[in-house]
């Protein structure tokens, strides 16, 4: 592959959408739309399921909306809620397929990942509701999404390279999804476009760990390789029959090795790579081929040298050489300490549009109130001391970026201040840091009371006011709170 000389470079803004919803789809499907392969034209269509069709004596099917390796999906109304007059009753359900249902091994395991993947309740993770059999139907139930998957989005821009700031909005959504999975361990296994929709609210992970259950009863895309077969064989195949994606799978993935971390940062890189340039890093060849042909992506020349960097520790094809976690990911490709809190602004804008915040609550004071009125000098410090000040500012708002505000214990903006201000009492950044987030902090508190969750808004003002406890705003809030409690 050629090798282009660096010319441009982009610093991201404020974020702007990217795209705008164009049809209803399910979690962990595609847009009924997208192009459909000829193995998937030659399966045979579940005749007994059709619209009007009540499952489980609950849920009354409207419409089918999509179609694939796993199934057949349909958005539903789920009479239950509708007979309480719940005015948002419409679901999804996907009927798994017959071949699917033949390997109970499979049904094992793809009920314990659907179990795991209910207790991911993120804004950036499609909601699972339940897996269930209603005689031979086997199913699933989920939210049922407005918008477009991201391949579809792709294609329908004729795979052209997207802004680099529209990227980087998309990449956050998805490392904040992903972050909070894997701090649960829970490893998706099967990230690529097509199991990443777009709402008007944000990018949303489908599809969590099924892959891996559907991979657990049949052979690996390297006993298919030794069987002969050629690459578009086996990605049918793999797709159709195993659940991975061979184009964005890791090698190790591939190989048939314990998921790891690592295996969805493979194909996360995959995915900005593609949307950085319009064309996959590899030519849509496995990591297996691309390690044999010993295939180097193609510079992406809109990228700094060491953001490029960065990208190729992601899409390395050896486990051991790509980075350790999707917030590492995110961090490395973000654009350089230049202009004050250039970076953070951008975060908070995200974390407003995204409604992704998480939070511990135990509030901690960390921050004189003179100081955010009137910071004093901020120390001359040694290159070494000041180097290390500077990451951990980076870092710190890179955990606002994902939503990671004061929550986990050790891995968050808040902790990250802190450290800043016992080594440098007057540092400007991580005061205006703290400002930002005590802002985020307001947002959501207010956001509690206008939904009546009185205690959530208090529990948020009282960790605010643990930072800054003479924060107007936030003061203001807690008037509010106390006159309605009493």
């Amino acid at each position: 592959m050629k090798k282009i000389e660096d010319k441009t470079v982009l610093i991201p803004a404020k974020r702007k959408p990217a795209f705008q919803p164009e049809v209803d789809s399910p979690d962990g499907q595609n847009d009924p739309t997208r192009i459909v392969s000829s193995w998937e034209q030659r399966r045979p269509r579940n005749k007994a399921l059709q619209r009007g069709n009540i499952i489980k004596n609950r849920f009354r099917l409207e419409r089918e909306i999509g179609r694939g390796g796993m199934g057949v999906v349909f958005a539903a109304r789920d009479l239950i809620q509708e007979e309480v007059g719940e005015k948002e009753s419409e679901i999804a359900i996907k009927f798994l397929s017959e071949e699917f249902k033949s390997h109970p091994d499979a049904l094992r395991m793809l009920q314990q990942e659907c179990k795991k993947a209910k207790n991911l309740a993120h804004p950036n993770i499609g909601t699972v509701y339940d897996f269930d059999k209603d005689g031979q139907n086997v199913y699933m139930t989920m939210a049922l999404l407005s918008g477009c998957p991201l391949d579809t989005y792709m294609r329908e821009r004729n795979f052209q390279p997207l802004p680099f700031d529209d990227v980087m909005g998309m990449l956050t959504d998805i490392v904040s999804g992903l972050d909070y999975a894997h701090q649960r361990k829970i490893i998706h296994s099967d990230l690529k476009p097509a199991n990443i929709f777009l709402t008007d609210s944000g990018a949303k992970i489908l599809d969590f760990g099924i892959a891996r259950a559907v991979m657990s009863s049949e052979p690996d895309a390297a006993d298919l390789k030794r069987k002969g077969m050629s690459d578009d064989e086996m990605e049918a195949n793999v797709e159709g029959e195993i659940g991975l994606t061979l184009t964005y799978a890791s090698l190790e993935m591939i190989e048939g090795k314990e998921p790891d971390v690592r295996d969805d940062i493979y194909g996360l890189a995959c995915i900005v790579y593609e949307l950085l340039s319009g064309k996959h890093p590899y030519e849509r060849h496995s990591a297996q081929d691309a390690l044999m042909l010993q295939l180097v992506p193609e510079r992406i020349v809109t990228l700094k040298e060491w953001q490029w960097d960065a990208l190729l520790k992601g899409l390395a094809l050896k486990r051991a050489d790509r980075c350790d976690g999707a917030t590492d990911f995110l961090a490395s490709l973000l654009p350089k300490r230049k202009e004050p809190w250039k970076r953070a602004s951008y975060a908070l804008a995200l974390i407003a549009i995204t409604g992704t915040a998480y939070f511990l609550f135990s509030p901690a004071k960390v921050v004189e109130q003179s100081l955010f009125e009137n910071p004093g000098v901020s120390l001359v410090m040694a290159p070494a001391q000041q180097q290390k000040v500077t990451d951990m500012l980076d870092l710190a708002e890179v955990h606002m970026m994902v939503g990671r505000l004061i929550a986990p214990a050790g891995g968050n903006a808040l902790d990250e201040y802190q450290k800043i201000l016992e080594l440098n009492p007057n540092n400007r950044d991580a005061i205006a840091g703290l400002t930002l987030l005590l802002g985020a902090l307001a947002e959501q508190a207010e956001s509690a009371f206008a939904q009546g969750n009185y205690q959530q808004a208090a529990e948020l003002i009282g960790v605010g006011l643990g930072v800054h406890d003479n924060h107007e705003r936030l003061l203001a809030l807690r008037q509010q709170v106390n006159l309605v409690e009493n």
